[in-house]
């Protein structure tokens, strides 16, 4: 039997059969690419000490909305573009033993500006890096989120795989 120890907006936290777990329910995040083959990369603060990262375009399926379009609505609101182009990567498990979501990823292409107001109490700001240089990031410690490090390696071999075939 589960049971609820902590509701939240954002999260849960329940005592299961395994153990304590946290859900956060399922999202969907994008790898934004530019015309130039750049990474379209947002800052935000992490919620336990406030630092900003480097972070995709991310966030939380709207109840019967199609994934591609929730991941083309998270990128007008983060990034202030829209993409013509949404092909699907994979959906993960993050942290599987202990956290009930899953992550949908999609490559964006073919950016035009289009802006949403979103949920966030701050300013995103944007920062292109090209995809074919990102692991600099992860090395200097600006990059850290295993997520958006392993949506960025799927966004790249798709796009070469493309360009090779």
């Amino acid at each position: 039997m589960t049971k609820l120890l902590f509701p939240n907006r954002w999260l849960s936290v329940y005592e299961g059969p395994g153990g304590p777990y946290i859900a956060t329910g399922s999202a969907v995040m994008c790898v934004p690419v530019t015309a130039g083959g750049n990474a379209l990369f947002i800052l935000e603060p992490n919620a336990y000490d406030g630092q900003y990262n480097l972070y995709l375009p991310a966030g939380r399926i709207e109840p019967n909305e199609d994934l591609a379009v929730s991941a083309n609505r998270e990128l007008q609101e983060e990034a202030g573009v829209i993409a013509a182009r949404m092909d699907y990567l994979a959906t993960l498990r993050p942290w599987f033993k202990y956290l009930d979501s899953t992550l949908t990823l999609f490559l964006a292409r073919d950016l035009t500006p289009s802006k949403l107001a979103g949920d966030e109490a701050y300013i995103i700001e944007t920062e292109e890096i090209p995809l074919a240089d990102f692991e600099a990031r992860i090395a200097s410690g600006r990059l850290t989120d295993s997520s958006v490090i392993a949506a960025l390696y799927l966004a790249r071999q798709r796009l070469a795989a493309e360009s090779a075939g």
